[in-house]
């Protein structure tokens, strides 16, 4: 009877997850919290500007190339919450492999554990997606798939870059 409600239960969040729509330009977006590599909260909420999310390994790397000198207090400035879904990942990987990895960014990284706090975000393999808030309601969606984009996207200089060197 029990495992029979456990999976009833199971079902119930994917199909809710599943049926999430996704946010588009003019939606809004509810505020949530979710914990980071660390276990400390973060919340979603007005102060944030941009949205950086990713589900998948790709996309990941990219992102985490593309802040490789970036501090959490850069992003913070810049009103940048980091999202990624790591629902799909097996629990045994994340927890000896993937989150030591982690914990070693200087940044914070928002984790959804089951997929149900990030159901409602768009996002295409192997891309980063950007969303752009004002207030939580989406102004922007971007799908990225170079650093470089996402740094300009994000107002950081290019790494070993020197701000105004563009300019030069």
């Amino acid at each position: 009877m029990r495992r029979t409600m456990a999976w009833l239960l199971a079902f119930g969040m994917a199909s809710a997850a599943g049926a999430a729509e996704p946010a588009k330009v003019g939606s809004s977006l509810a505020p949530r919290t979710l914990e980071d590599q660390y276990g400390e909260a973060h919340s979603l909420d007005e102060s944030v500007r941009i949205v950086v999310f990713h589900r998948d390994m790709q996309a990941g790397d990219l992102l985490k190339a593309a802040l490789a000198d970036t501090s959490g207090e850069q992003l913070a400035e810049l009103g940048v919450a980091y999202l990624a879904d790591i629902a799909g990942m097996p629990r045994l990987v994340a927890r000896l492999f993937a989150l030591p990895a982690m914990r070693r960014r200087a940044y914070p990284m928002w984790l959804d554990r089951d997929g149900t706090q990030t159901a409602d975000l768009p996002s295409q393999p192997g891309r980063v997606t950007v969303l752009r808030l004002e207030l939580l309601k989406v102004t922007a969606v971007e799908f990225l798939e170079a650093a470089p984009e996402l740094r300009a996207a994000l107002g950081l200089e290019a790494p070993g870059e020197a701000p105004g060197a563009a300019e030069r």
